[in-house]
């Protein structure tokens, strides 16, 4: 009733395919910009199939999209391995271990200090590319796809993305300070 100029969604599984649904059948969406984080993750539009809200700008994994570079090594080798697709959860879970491996070779050790000292600045090469744990508050700068839903196939999927680098995003080091207080 209060006609919004623009929806911001941000729910997912079960309640994201109810919303998607009741908002279809009730015109919801029919004139309105929607934008949803998580949306766009396969884990999310596999199962709406042909129903994948079309237009809806998101963040997303395009993994049937990426055709180079080290992302496209890690999609190959995971359908090869599991004979179907990666989700978000499959590349957010792989470039931990990937974390987990390079701060344990920087620490040496598997001490609590050496591994928390080891995070300061950490680089990590993944599928996404090249992220680094912030040395100041230890946020990793993995970005994050963005693009709208499109069916392709009777499928959701992302059309016109882009990669947005997380460090062109995150707090800098003054900003963190500040917020922060004085000598924290």
């Amino acid at each position: 009733r209060a006609k919004p100029d623009a929806i911001y969604n941000v729910t997912f599984g079960g309640d994201l395919a109810k919303f998607v649904r009741e908002g279809g059948t009730r015109g919801l969406f029919e004139g309105r910009n929607v934008y949803g984080l998580l949306s766009g993750e396969p884990e999310y539009m596999d199962p709406l199939g042909d129903e994948a809200p079309e237009g809806w700008i998101v963040t997303g994994y395009p993994w049937s999209e990426i055709t180079e570079g080290s992302g496209k090594v890690f999609v190959d080798a995971y359908m090869a391995k599991y004979d179907d697709h990666p989700r978000i959860g499959s590349l957010v879970g792989y470039m931990t271990v990937q974390s987990i491996v390079a701060v344990l070779e920087k620490a040496g050790s598997t001490d609590s200090e050496a591994i928390r000292a080891a995070f300061a600045d950490l680089p990590v090469s993944t599928p996404v590319g090249d992220i680094k744990f912030r040395s100041q508050d230890h946020q990793a700068t993995m970005g994050a796809y963005v693009g709208t839903i499109a069916l392709k196939d009777d499928k959701g999927t992302l059309e016109s993305w882009v990669y947005k680098d997380g460090a062109d995003y995150t707090l800098s080091d003054e900003e963190v300070m500040k917020l922060r207080g004085s000598g924290n």
